[in-house]
């Protein structure tokens, strides 16, 4: 496993050389989860698109559906990345490795990775709910070592789209980061089949979400926002290109998103 090589590949994508020796230390902790858990999750949000869908948006948490009725502790969990991410963090620099548990209760887990200074570096995040059809289900080949691959499972492209969908317009405060990821995920040919389609009218409805209440969600994407969240979190040429354009591109790309619903 070629730590410097997966670094170096991150740094070319426009990620900081910080970013990417994280991002890095990130995939190698999807493996190690996976190889020691390998039914209890699946792998979603940010951290699925960066690690594999080319995302060039910095994502710090590894997001986890958890899968089996009976989840992980977190003291396994933190146990497993201790000994597994011991050789990657301190060839990376990171040293020894310490761990913060920051649930807030019993249905998420939230436990912080940090570096031997105490410097956050990614946060694990396991939740219950949502669930991932089968047939949406993909695997991946990540190195945990020299010696060990594990298969970490996913949900799919076209999956990943329905979430980002959904979490657009079901959120709290509109995020301009989904709108950025639809982005990325259509453009690199996702879609939504029928089946798809009808999950997500499903939730609208559950949701009373209606053709004025996305519109405005829509237009919430806006130059404020979007330079509020999006500055730091993107490589300069990629925000500035966006920037110029008033990120227009971003609010288009959810016109067409929920057409068949406006």
């Amino acid at each position: 496993m070629n730590l410097a090589f997966q670094v170096a590949s991150y740094r070319d994508k426009g990620f900081t050389s910080e970013q990417a020796e994280v991002i890095t230390l990130m995939r190698v902790a999807a493996g190690v989860l996976f190889q020691c858990f390998p039914e209890s999750f699946l792998l979603f949000g940010g951290a699925a698109l960066l690690l594999f869908h080319q995302s060039v948006r910095h994502s710090g948490d590894l997001d986890l559906l958890a899968r089996a009725d009976e989840r992980p502790a977190a003291e396994a969990i933190q146990a497993a990345l201790a000994e597994g991410l011991s050789s990657a963090a301190k060839a990376l620099n990171f040293g020894v490795l310490q761990f913060e548990d920051a649930s807030t209760g019993d249905l998420d887990m939230k436990l912080w990775i940090k570096a031997s200074g105490g410097r956050r570096l990614f946060r694990v995040d396991m939740n219950r709910f949502g669930s991932v059809l089968e047939s949406e289900i993909v695997e991946y080949a990540v190195a945990v070592d020299d010696d060990h691959i594990a298969s970490v499972k996913s949900a799919s492209r076209d999956f990943l789209l329905l979430q980002k969908a959904e979490c657009f317009l079901l959120r709290r405060i509109v995020k301009t980061r989904d709108a950025f990821d639809v982005r990325l995920l259509k453009d690199s040919g996702a879609v939504l089949d029928q089946n798809l389609k009808s999950g997500l009218t499903d939730t609208l409805m559950s949701w009373e979400v209606d053709s004025e209440d996305i519109v405005k969600r829509i237009e919430q994407v806006d130059a404020r926002r979007c330079t509020a969240e999006l500055q730091q979190v993107l490589p300069q040429a990629v925000f500035e290109t966006l920037a110029r354009e008033g990120f227009k591109p971003l609010r288009d790309v959810l016109y067409e998103m929920y057409a068949d619903w406006l």
